[in-house]
């Protein structure tokens, strides 16, 4: 989020509401360092530490900051275009593939047959994500709302990588195998039977994966 002349404005809200520096702190919860470097442009705060200013300001975000890009990550192709946005501004790798990782996934999930209850759950988080209101470009911070992002999509959403129980499965199933296998004391019989369970769970694994592509329920993270 572009943040126009912070300091300046928060000073004068500030001067408006009669509020000191110290109590400014209190009631928003942010520390008073932070307020006295916002105030004297050494700091580029959170979207949340602006939040929490604005409200204990008793005015709008938009307001406070002058911007007007609150609803650029309203739904998915919104979120879309405001990443490519994003995306375009910088020459860095890493933040590159920050970007295009983010952008991948929600097109992914743009492209799925997905069920409106299921739409209105990414949307709502995409916008309690609050991507927007990040003051300027951080790729740390991106990468941990994308990391919040896909812990969401598979623990809330039960979304999961392409193939991931092939994967976890055959991992098991084969150490398990190879570990009976080397011992030299069994019989070939029992190293046979394990072996044949080790295929077995892995073929549960794959059963377990085709299942959930049909349900539109794996893609690339």
């Amino acid at each position: 989020m572009e943040t126009k002349n912070l300091g300046q404005k928060l000073k004068e809200l500030r001067a408006i509401r009669g509020m000191s520096q110290e109590y400014l702190a209190e009631e928003s919860k942010v520390s008073l360092r932070t307020i006295q470097r916002i105030e004297n442009n050494e700091s580029e705060p959170t979207g949340e530490t602006v939040k929490r200013i604005a409200n204990a300001l008793d005015v709008q975000l938009t307001e406070l900051t002058g911007s007007d890009l609150v609803a650029e990550t309203n739904d998915l192709k919104a979120t879309i275009i405001f990443l490519k946005k994003q995306l375009s501004k910088t020459n860095e790798k890493s933040e590159i593939k920050t970007f295009e990782k983010f952008i991948a996934i929600l097109q992914s999930l743009k492209e799925k047959d997905l069920s409106p209850e299921q739409i209105d759950g990414i949307e709502s988080y995409i916008q309690f994500l609050e991507l927007e209101k990040i003051p300027s470009f951080s790729n740390e911070m991106f990468k941990q709302k994308l990391t919040k992002f896909k812990k969401y999509l598979k623990n809330k959403l039960h979304f999961v990588p392409n193939n991931y129980y092939t994967t976890w499965t055959a991992s098991f199933g084969l150490s398990f195998a190879v570990g009976f296998a080397v011992q030299n004391n069994l019989d070939n019989s029992i190293k046979i039977g394990v072996v044949s369970v080790a295929l077995v769970i892995i073929g549960i694994g794959i059963i377990m994966d085709i299942r959930m592509k049909r349900h539109e329920r794996t893609f690339s993270f």
